[in-house]
């Protein structure tokens, strides 16, 4: 047998891990030990136990006896063997967990709660026993005590003993199949960079993220770091790191989220930017600007070398921007695309409400026969009057009188400044206030709403259907309001001023979306709990073939469904596909035509993400959302987390390798580690996790599964995982996202220890790249800004600059008077002039153009200073001897000097160039005008930098003669 060792991914101070056949062995030790007390409990004389337990008198307990007491003295005796035995049994299998698979630590938590509550158990249980033995011909107090103490004790056993069968379970399935499925390869369909070790990037595997200390004292990761910092300003060095191979210096650009608003400007800047682009080393994108970027490199990644070129791909007239232009209305265009585009959301929140109502109905199931076997409460016959046992309440006040004792202790010790002594008696005083939080619930919440569903609803099937139908109606209604509410807030501005009061009290304000919102929540609670009541109080009830299918479809469906694939990201991927995954290909008879990317072409980043000869790397920017404060400050729960073709990942949460990580994931996910998902997931505005969005949405985004992003395998945990030792007790990296995950964004979970992460659009972190293009190092950084927002600072900018101060320690500069002439109505205003006003009138004309000059900036591009924390350094760790460099901010903005079509249409359109994020059905002429629009400020750019050099030409090299 193996000898225990200590895991390198484990505590140093952590007890030293089992060998995987002595943790099989006790196991199944553990497994005989409970068998043997169940057996020999059956094999004493028949006793109504549970009844006796719960009887509460002495007279009705001997009416349950019924019989000599020799029986029952044997009977009891019997369970005391019983209790030993789970006792024995169920602490052997936690303390197993803890020496083998509990490497979190929620996981050490539940351990040692689930010691403290079978010993607690286990007390009780021996208690009750002696005070049934020696009561039968006493009093009515043992027998009330009993009914206490046993109403705890089923209780405790309830919450801790169907937690060891799956701890057991786990041990035994990681014990026997561990290594089984490690290192498995795949076969890709076309041209893939996983399986070309040759042309990988060649670095290390896994990066970990920089370590941070926990609640509970403890440091994640535990593995050491090479090179760790040992600088005072360690936030600073640890924000600042990136994979090897990305050389600092040089130009980089970065564009902004915002849509399609973003991807057009994105488009328009970068062919005005272009021979600056081809020299460029980084090219950042978020969301939106994702669009036009993943456009451009699917475009350069086509099969041969017929198609485009860095010089010339997505340039004004080429076949692919011509595509774009066609296809700039992706979500939905035309009868038939809106009824597709309805019928997803629709889909996807009928499949998510019938799995959550399904989960309800199991689970009234399980606590329906619960209260039948085990009856705490009277629910089955359903009672005409609810009534509580008296020893269940009085075991209610004594918890809650114990809680109040241990909250006066801990008062007191925080007076006399006893830590120690503090955080024992906080610990105790909070595992009895959960404690009689959850025996009310057992013994007074969830009998009162079994017995009041069916007296409070009383409809019929029709009109229950009706109402479920109008439940779902109301879902449905205010989750497409939630993804498309700008577009409906634009109709107000549509209409006169007649017209414009009539509907503004129609289309919902601020306060009336959050109570819409709120509102929804609240119906689809009631419900659920109408369905949870209804299960308790009828489920037994149901005939025996109806209830074994819901266990078992349920539990099919749970274990086959992914759940990110039944959300709105598979169709909002294959949408952004339709228009822009598209290659330029020359024909035999020369003709150019765009081609659009195969509906089943697989574009993996580690190939199609590559980068090209004269062309930048490309670098998705989205955001990974944690819960807590471990790792990320209150207010904003996402950190950075990038997709490019040599790493996925960020410093917070440490880096994979692309290609391993492709090879060692399953089909299922593996299809979100591609070009296109990853211009998905960087748009992925609206989801469950938003950063710093408003909760109420995100959860209703949840339960609709109106929602976008992914899960994603989360690469501070694969060092353990992929180690030469990995150890077996770690929970392998799932293949597919099951049920537990959908739940996890509805009560918004998301542990920074945990083997996935939900991935979202980068904009939750920071909407414009530049932190992330900083992160990099670059001399000199252009940020394309199309975030929107028509107030008089760009929001944008002002967090970025904040956010690139507090994470990098990068102080960016913009001198008052560069950064005033980017503000609205800060140039000068266009007068006309009027003609001189006619005999009699009381004044000159209005000014026509008195509006738009209001919205006009003095400039489109102003320049900032750079200001690094130490100096660069190039790709070979040498200084370049600099810590500053070069910020040029293009902002989609009105200016005087732009184009006669693009003031004309500014004029006329008076949300340009703010439109709404949420608006992403663009006709051509908008299309155009945001192009053109990103033209001009490119080349407002271009001006303030420096003029492009001709790359330099490459000897040729005589061959080397390998004859004589």
């Amino acid at each position: 047998m193996r000898r225990a060792t200590c895991h390198p991914c484990r505590e140093t101070h952590d007890s030293p891990r089992l060998s995987r056949a002595c943790a099989f062995t006790l196991a199944v030790v553990a497994l005989a030990v409970f068998a043997a007390g169940i057996w020999m409990r059956l094999d004493a004389s028949t006793v109504n136990d549970v009844g006796l337990q719960l009887a509460g008198s002495a007279g009705k307990a001997r009416s349950i006896v019924q019989g000599p007491p020799d029986g029952f003295h044997k009977a009891v005796m019997a369970d005391f063997f019983l209790i030993g035995a789970y006792t024995i049994g169920t602490v052997l299998v936690f303390w197993l967990g803890s020496r083998t698979i509990a490497v979190r630590m929620r996981h050490r938590c539940l351990v040692r709660y689930g010691i403290a509550g079978v010993l607690a158990a286990c007390a009780c249980a021996v208690a009750e026993k002696l005070l049934l033995l020696h009561g039968l011909d006493g009093a009515d107090w043992p027998f009330a005590v009993a009914t206490g103490l046993a109403t705890v004790k089923w209780l405790l056993l309830v919450l801790t003993v169907p937690v060891a069968a799956c701890v057991v379970a786990i041990i035994l399935k990681r014990a026997v199949f561990h290594g089984w499925a490690r290192r498995s390869r795949h076969d890709c369909e076309g041209p893939c960079g996983c399986d070309m070790a040759g042309r990988g990037p060649g670095g290390p595997e896994v990066i970990p993220p920089w370590p941070v200390t926990r609640t509970d004292g403890r440091r994640w990761p535990a593995a050491a770091r090479k090179n760790p910092s040992r600088s005072p300003q360690a936030r600073w060095e640890n924000g600042s790191r990136v994979p090897a191979g990305r050389e600092q210096g040089g130009l980089g650009f970065c564009v902004s989220g915002g849509g399609i608003r973003s991807a057009c400007v994105t488009l328009g800047a970068l062919q005005a930017l272009r021979p600056y682009l081809c020299r460029a080393r980084y090219l950042v994108s978020v969301s939106g600007g994702g669009y036009a970027t993943g456009a451009l490199q699917l475009a350069l990644a086509g099969v041969g070398r017929q198609g485009a070129g860095p010089d010339d791909v997505y340039m004004p007239g080429t076949p692919e921007e011509d595509h774009t232009r066609r296809h700039s209305k992706y979500v939905a265009e035309g009868t038939g695309q809106w009824l597709v585009a309805v019928g997803a959301v629709l889909r996807g929140l009928l499949a998510s409400l019938s799995l959550l109502t399904a989960t309800l109905l199991v689970l009234g199931l399980a606590l329906s026969w619960g209260y039948h076997l085990v009856p705490l409460t009277v629910t089955t016959p359903l009672p005409r009057h609810l009534t509580f046992r008296g020893p269940a309440l009085t075991a209610l006040l004594v918890l809650a009188g114990l809680a109040a004792v241990f909250w006066f202790f801990w008062l007191m010790s925080l007076w006399l400044a006893r830590r120690r002594l503090s955080g024992t008696l906080k610990s105790v005083f909070v595992t009895f206030v959960a404690a009689g939080l959850l025996l009310g619930v057992v013994v007074v919440v969830l009998p009162g709403l079994a017995w009041a569903t069916p007296h409070v609803w009383k409809l019929h099937a029709p009109a229950t259907g009706a109402s479920a139908g109008g439940a779902v109606l109301l879902t449905y209604v205010t989750a497409l309001f939630g993804t498309t509410w700008r577009r409906i807030e634009k109709a107000e501005h549509a209409v006169g001023t007649a017209e414009r009061s009539r509907l503004a009290r129609a289309v919902p304000d601020g306060f009336s979306k959050y109570l819409m919102v709120w509102a929804v929540l609240a119906v689809l609670t009631a419900a659920s709990l109408l369905v949870l009541g209804w299960a308790i109080a009828r489920g037994r009830t149901w005939p025996v073939p109806c209830q074994i299918a819901l266990v078992a479809v349920l539990g099919l469906v749970v274990l086959s469904l992914d759940q990110t694939w039944t959300s709105l990201h598979p169709f909002y991927r294959a949408r952004l596909v339709s228009a822009f995954a598209v290659r330029r290909r020359t024909f035999p008879d020369g003709e150019q035509i765009a081609v659009p990317y195969r509906f089943d072409e697989a574009t993996p980043l580690s190939w199609y993400a590559r980068r090209h000869p004269g062309f930048p790397q490309v670098v998705f920017a989205a955001a990974a959302n944690l819960s807590g404060d471990d790792r990320t400050p209150p207010g904003r729960h996402a950190v950075s987390f990038t997709l490019s073709h040599d790493y996925v990942g960020g410093p917070d949460i440490g880096y994979a390798r692309t290609d391993v990580l492709c090879r060692r994931t399953r089909p299922v996910i593996r299809k979100d580690l591609t070009v296109e998902s990853a211009v998905a997931v960087s748009g992925a505005a609206f989801a469950s996790a938003m950063g710093r969005q408003s909760r109420a949405f995100q959860t209703l985004f949840a339960l609709s599964n109106a929602r976008l992003g992914t899960w994603l395998p989360n690469p501070g945990v694969l060092g353990a995982l992929w180690g030469e030792d990995p150890d077996w007790g770690l929970p392998p990296m799932p293949g597919i996202r099951r049920l537990p995950y959908l739940l996890r964004e509805v009560s918004g979970r998301y542990p920074m220890d945990d083997r996935m992460l939900l991935v979202t659009d980068g904009g939750h972190y920071e909407n414009l790249g530049l932190v992330e293009l900083l992160r990099h190092g670059v001399r000199t950084a252009v940020c394309v800004d199309a975030s929107g927002g028509s107030g008089a600072f760009a929001a944008a900018l002002g967090e970025a600059i904040a956010l690139a101060r507090e994470e990098l320690g990068v102080e960016i500069t913009i001198d008052r008077e560069d950064w005033k002439r980017l503000v609205p109505g800060s140039a000068s205003p266009l007068d006309p002039r009027n003609p001189p006003p006619p005999p009699g009138s009381l004044g000159c004309p209005p000014n026509p153009l008195a509006g738009l000059s209001l919205r006009l900036s003095a400039a489109a591009a102003v320049e900032g200073t750079i200001t690094y924390p130490r100096e660069l350094v190039d790709e070979k760790g040498r200084k370049l001897g600099t810590t500053t460099g070069r910020l040029i901010v293009a902002r989609a903005a009105l200016t005087p000097e732009m184009p006669y079509e693009l003031l004309a249409y500014a004029q006329a359109d008076q949300e340009f160039p703010h439109d709404g994020t949420s608006d992403q059905w663009f006709d051509e002429r908008r299309f155009d005008a945001y192009r053109a629009l990103g033209h001009w400020i490119g080349e407002q750019a271009a001006t303030l930098l420096d003029p492009p050099q001709p790359p330099p030409r490459r000897r040729l090299r005589r061959p080397r003669r390998t004859g004589p």
